[in-house]
């Protein structure tokens, strides 16, 4: 009989059947529901309004959380969850389950969900579950570098542009030798790769279509090299695909593998919300959204803030950038304008520069390549010191 046949059988549950490491983070009124196997758990009572206690968590490899859908709190505590420990699978338990709150955890990266009150035999087998979804490479130390997204309010806003020279920035103020990834997750019209002067002979198609091939090799002969010499580049697929083509939990596989290899891992998503883009958004440490002072930009923006923020995600990791900033002393929109019409700070504006990101674009070179000093590469030095300011804040 397997492990998993003998969990299934409530009647001879013990604890000692239940893998190592397994934190329950829940209200204390909910312990005495796994007296059976509580001697094989750690248990930290955590009322649904108190924070997460992430210095208890320290040695968790499996996560048991109480989770309210109807507080904030407790969304926000699944959220820093993933984010602090995103190498630890994440169990929910919910007094009501129901389709919409399911989908919303799963969304969120939770890996199960289980009845409150607990059910021995149902938490057991979530548990064993969960451990068989471990990646040995988790086990380890491994840092995973930083990870950010990168959302376009309408297309043409500009957003590939400040993602590629972002990414050279930011790799540079990490120190000598750091080098970024940029993942070009727009599966249809991405130029990312032509922008940076990068020549793939393979794609994000051959990673995603890999299954069990899919390892630091091959992410490392898919990557390209860049005019940056501090930038690689995950190219889109050269054939276009169905919006809908990508599983999520192959493409967090390629992420994490960037992640332990790179210093720094930018995505470029599409336009538009798809099921896997969300969820990306939701895995991000930090996401920009960029947009222009345009009316339809600004309508956009403020329809994909009140989406993002009504499923859940932590307004302060969403971050406001607004492009083709023309420094003009009359303005028919300010940028306090967009901000109190956006109801979110901006970040970060990035200054109008004529025909010269287009110059570069078309030389397939950043452009520090072709002009050393502009306004446009000052400004987005100090959208990467802020931006390197809130991932330090997390």
């Amino acid at each position: 009989m397997g492990r998993l046949e003998e969990i299934n059988q409530g009647s001879m549950i013990r604890a000692t059947q239940l893998p190592k490491g397994v934190f329950v983070v829940a209200d204390s009124r909910h312990f005495a529901d796994l007296e059976q196997i509580r001697s094989g758990l750690v248990l930290c009572d955590c009322a649904i309004d108190d924070g997460l206690p992430t210095a208890q968590l320290m040695g968790a490899r499996i996560v048991v959380i109480e989770v309210d859908p109807s507080s904030r709190n407790s969304l926000e505590r699944v959220d820093r969850l993933r984010t602090d420990f995103p190498n630890v699978p994440v169990v929910a338990g919910l007094a009501d389950v129901d389709i919409a709150t399911t989908r919303q955890l799963l969304r969120r990266g939770v890996k199960d969900i289980v009845a409150l009150p607990f059910a021995v035999d149902e938490l057991a087998t979530a548990i064993v579950d969960a451990a068989e979804q471990i990646e040995p490479q988790a086990t380890g130390d491994t840092q995973l570098a930083p990870f950010i997204a990168v959302l376009k309010s309408i297309g043409g806003s500009g957003a590939t542009t400040i993602a590629t020279h972002l990414a050279a920035d930011m790799a540079e103020a990490l120190g000598e030798g750091s080098r970024a990834c940029i993942i070009d997750l727009d599966l249809q019209s991405g130029d990312a790769a032509s922008y940076i002067g990068a020549n793939p002979k393979r794609t994000l198609a051959d990673l995603l279509e890999a299954d069990g091939r899919l390892d630091d090799e091959l992410l490392r002969s898919v990557a390209s090299h860049s005019d940056s010499p501090n930038v690689d580049v995950i190219s889109a697929p050269l054939d276009i695909m169905p919006i809908e083509a990508i599983e999520f939990d192959t493409l967090m596989q390629v992420v994490k593998l960037a992640r332990r290899q790179y210093d720094l891992v930018i995505v470029d998503l599409p336009a538009s919300f798809t099921n896997w883009s969300l969820s990306t958004v939701f895995a991000a440490d930090q996401t920009l959204l960029v947009g222009t002072l345009s009316i339809p930009s600004l309508r956009h923006a403020k329809r994909q803030l009140e989406f993002l923020i009504s499923m859940g995600l932590s307004r302060e990791t969403i971050q406001v950038v607004l492009n083709r900033i023309e420094k003009k002393l009359f303005k028919t929109i300010s940028v306090s304008d967009a901000a109190e019409a956006l109801k979110h700070p901006i970040l970060a504006t990035v200054s109008e520069e004529g025909a010269l990101p287009r110059t570069a674009q078309d030389q397939g070179v950043l452009i520090t390549s072709i002009q050393k000093r502009s306004k446009f590469m000052k400004d987005i030095n100090e959208l990467a010191d802020r931006l390197m300011e809130k991932l330090a804040e997390e």
